[in-house]
């Protein structure tokens, strides 16, 4: 297969990924969890390059034009089994993981709605 018709494959295929909403491929020294949605920072701020400039498990993610260390949608760890019916905050308290705080997660409680829990390992 000639070369530039082997790159034109691949640019293809990374484009159908991309349109797919499939993540990239994390390199070494990236984080799991996925960037929020953020604000975008009229400064062009760049307080990271990489995920390992961020501490504790935040993500180096854009911010317009600028880059920031946030709290990824997507924290480790997962979400504890609930055998229903349980008794729960019957109503939803969060949407995404990064709305909740340090290490909490976004899951299913007992009464079929979801709130901030500390998640298993």
């Amino acid at each position: 297969m000639p070369v530039p018709r082997l790159c034109a494959l691949a640019a293809a295929l990374l484009l159908g990924l991309l349109l797919l909403g499939l993540p990239p491929a994390t390199g070494a020294g990236e984080r799991a969890g996925v960037c929020p949605q953020l604000p975008a920072d009229v400064n062009c701020t760049k307080e990271c390059l990489s995920d390992s400039d961020c501490a504790d498990y935040r993500k180096c993610c854009h911010a317009g034009c600028g880059t920031v260390c946030s709290i990824p949608n997507e924290k480790p760890g997962s979400c504890p089994n609930v055998d229903l019916p349980q008794l729960g905050i019957c109503q939803d308290q969060c949407q995404e993981d990064s709305q909740c705080t340090g290490p909490m997660k976004c899951c299913r409680n007992g009464c079929g709605k979801v709130s901030c829990v500390t998640p298993d390992p």
